[in-house]
């Protein structure tokens, strides 16, 4: 470890952290044998949606978490690896679904331990893709172009018959369910492992429940499920979209299936330098929708390289006519607010074609942490309250999962400077506590005291050391964040409740504040100040015109044109700006304030009914109780009605939070002030469009999903039947095994 003493203390490497350090290096004893053979460390970092570390301004935070741990995971290029030649570091990027997949995954490069070119066709399984999904269908008709819209694409492969082969086919599925499709069946001869096989199937599976319930929906549903799970995601234009993905849920095939790719040609690189393998260790991490293509990739090598269960994985050579088995450990998977849903469930979606496209949610993948995986984290954000970004809890599969402030952005990274001053500094606190995690359980990421010495630029990337300033105070973020958790400690569950309990008093204050509220402007007060400064421009070049016209001695023809050409240029854009003001102004919609206004009155009405309606539920429950009621009452219908009309507990204490913050009877230190002030993004102040498609503001938690689920019993069974089916096959092979020689018996013979 490099010398600690010129770091700020913000940025040391704490004593609990170095001493977890060092019982993981004490487990693995002989790691730095080099005749014992080679150690692999491979990381693999999918982004969240959006994000590419290629387009993304490294300066600045766009740069996502994601791409900050890529840098801080150690490479065959670091100069480190002179003194531990048996250790082979990898580290593997894959950019944000909706983004063009980045070039060394697209072509399934290696950086290489042997310092030859690692390029091998990862292209090669994009090439057959396309060859499958020509023949499946009809793509190689299927007019899709950058210059044309998606619609017009989607619709000429309707005309050339790109879905009636499969639907046609899978309509046959109804009278025979045994029977395999003509169309599909060219697919499923193909090699067991191809992602498009497994693709087909995964439709399959998931629409043969629905097939006794609504037959008629069967052809449509599957044929929509190969034509976009094979067809479109091999199609980079239409795959890599931002709209495409958004919407039918493009790229994950295929970048699972580079990520796989890649961990095969990494083994294949380290055999090239030492033949010998010790042991092969994984980490996976993800980001926002990039936690759907980590947790897929976990469950994608489980299965493949099981050995003989789910629990222990290990890697045969094929080739090697010993068959040793490298033991694979898939060390650690860590998620930043994982998202697996594009929107909320909708059912109408479902029942009508066209829309039914429209993918909703990841829960056709394998999103349970799988029982290979050693240690899950998953860290989310607790004050994210957009529609379209459901938390994806791992609370019915492995998994430890701890909520921090702020929005997904606060804990993935990517967001600009909000239009309240918010900086990024935020989305620090979870990338440090992540890297201290990994590296905790023995993933090969560089320490800040390493970073500052052989990584200077990705060590400003993870400083906490820089204070922040309110005008009048300054702070550590730190300091801001062990306020804070003060109040609400840090857990291992999700306790939403507590979390915006704390944001609701600082916002009932804030809420207050003029000078606060002034610093948020509406949709319509951003337009008409753009029609304000673009009317002025006009007025200024039709009076500048108008003097040059009428100056003595007059201009001369040059600058007299130039000024006109300056009055005829203002004239349209100031135009179409008040157009669009004016419309705004007449639209049908509220303020940010307004609505804060009114929602929170009508949580106080509802809070203070609380107590009769809670008398009214005991008095008709002891009436019942003691027969007082008429012969024809129904007590249990009108004690519904009741409690229909009452908040829910989570409802009454977030008003009660709310009533705290205005009244001023009990104050949030002025750090935890600071923290949401300076810190925090809100993205319902920041995002008009935001708050207005959310039908609630602020007095509600998180939505979440539970897709990954785990049935522990059932993988027990599993385990027992591979383990005995292993064992079944020793047996076979020692007896087909003839014994070695006596050698003994022979020397007597020979004598």
């Amino acid at each position: 470890m490099a010398d600690t003493t010129q770091l700020d203390p913000a940025d040391r490497t704490s004593i609990d952290v170095q001493t977890a350090i060092g019982e993981k290096r004490r487990a693995y004893p002989t790691d730095a044998c080099i005749p014992c053979g080679a150690v692999i460390h491979i990381g693999f970092f999918f982004d969240g949606f959006g994000r590419h570390r290629d387009h993304d301004d490294p300066a600045t935070s766009r740069y996502s978490n994601i791409c900050r741990l890529w840098e801080a995971h150690r490479d065959n290029k670091d100069r480190r690896r002179e003194k531990t030649p048996n250790q082979f570091w990898y580290r593997f990027y894959y950019s944000g679904l909706g983004t063009d997949l980045n070039k060394e995954a697209r072509e399934g490069l290696v950086t290489s331990a042997v310092m030859k070119a690692g390029k091998e066709a990862a292209t090669a399984a994009e090439k057959k893709a396309v060859d499958i999904g020509k023949k499946v269908a009809g793509v190689d008709r299927l007019a899709v172009k950058p210059q044309s819209a998606l619609s017009d694409g989607v619709k000429k492969g309707l005309e050339d018959f790109s879905y009636r082969p499969v639907v046609k086919s899978f309509n046959d599925l109804v009278g025979k369910m045994t029977s395999v499709p003509k169309n599909v069946g060219r697919v499923l001869t193909l090699a067991h492992d191809d992602r498009w096989v497994r693709r087909a199937r995964a439709a399959a599976r998931a629409i043969l429940y629905d097939a006794k319930k609504n037959p008629m929906k069967v052809g449509w549903d599957t044929a929509k499920e190969v034509f976009i799970g094979v067809a479109l995601d091999f199609i980079p234009w239409c795959r890599d979209n931002r709209a495409v993905a958004r919407l039918l849920g493009t790229g994950v095939e295929v970048r699972v299936a580079a990520a796989k790719t890649q961990f095969e040609k990494a083994i294949e690189d380290t055999k090239l330098k030492m033949p010998k393998i010790q042991r092969i260790q994984v980490s996976i991490f993800g980001a926002d929708r990039g936690a759907v293509l980590a947790r897929a990739l976990a469950n994608e090598l489980t299965e493949k390289y099981k050995h003989p269960s789910a629990d222990k994985l290990a890697y045969v050579d094929p080739k090697d006519p010993n068959q040793r088995v490298v033991p694979i450990e898939i060390k650690f998977l860590g998620l930043l607010d994982a998202v697996s849903s594009l929107m909320e469930e909708n059912k109408v979606l479902s029942m009508v074609p066209a829309l039914n496209m429209i993918k909703q949610n990841y829960g056709d993948q394998k999103l349970a942490v799988p029982e290979s995986v050693e240690r899950c984290v998953h860290f989310a954000a607790a004050h994210e309250l957009r529609f379209y970004q459901r938390l994806d809890s791992l609370e019915k599969t492995r998994g430890l999962q701890y909520l921090y402030p702020g929005t997904s952005e606060d804990i993935t990274g990517g967001a600009p400077a909000g239009t309240l001053g918010a900086r990024a500094e935020l989305q620090r606190v979870v990338l440090r506590d992540m890297l201290h995690e990994a590296i905790t359980h023995g993933i090969v990421l560089d320490l800040m005291e390493d970073m500052f010495k052989y990584k200077p630029d990705t060590f400003a990337k993870f400083t906490l050391a820089h204070p922040l300033s309110d005008g009048k105070t300054t702070y550590k973020i730190g300091e801001l964040i062990e306020a804070y958790q003060e109040i609400v400690p840090k857990v291992a569950r999700l306790n939403f409740l507590e979390h915006m309990q704390v944001f609701l008093r600082w916002m009932a204050v804030r809420y207050q504040s003029p000078a606060f509220r002034s610093t948020v402007t509406s949709r319509f007060d951003t337009l008409d100040a753009q029609h304000r400064a673009l009317l002025k421009e006009n007025q200024d070049a039709e009076s500048a015109y108008i003097a040059l016209r009428n100056q003595n001695p007059p201009a001369d023809s040059a600058t007299l044109a130039k000024a006109l050409a300056r009055w005829q240029d203002s004239i349209l854009p100031e135009m179409v700006s008040g157009r669009d003001a004016g419309i705004e102004k007449r639209r049908p919609s509220e303020g940010i304030w307004e609505r804060i206004q009114r929602e929170s009155q009508d949580m106080m009405s509802r809070e203070s009914q609380q107590a009769g309606l809670r008398r009214s539920v005991k008095i008709m429950q002891d009436m019942a109780q003691s027969g007082d009621l008429p012969w024809d009452a129904d007590p249990d219908f009108s004690v519904g009605v009741i409690q229909a009309m009452m908040m829910s507990p989570e409802q009454e204490a977030l008003a009660q939070a709310w009533k705290m913050g205005l009244n001023g009877s009990n104050p949030l230190p002025p750090k935890v002030m600071a923290l949401f002030d300076l810190l925090v993004h809100d993205t319902m102040l920041t995002s008009w469009h935001d708050h207005l498609l959310s039908s609630t503001l602020y007095f509600q938690t998180r939505a979440t999903d539970t897709f990954g689920v785990s049935d522990y019993a059932k993988e027990e069974k599993q385990r027992k039947r591979d383990e005995k089916a292993a064992e079944r096959i020793r047996q076979v092979s020692d007896a087909m095994t003839p014994p070695p020689p006596d050698i003994g018996s022979s020397l007597s013979a020979s004598q």
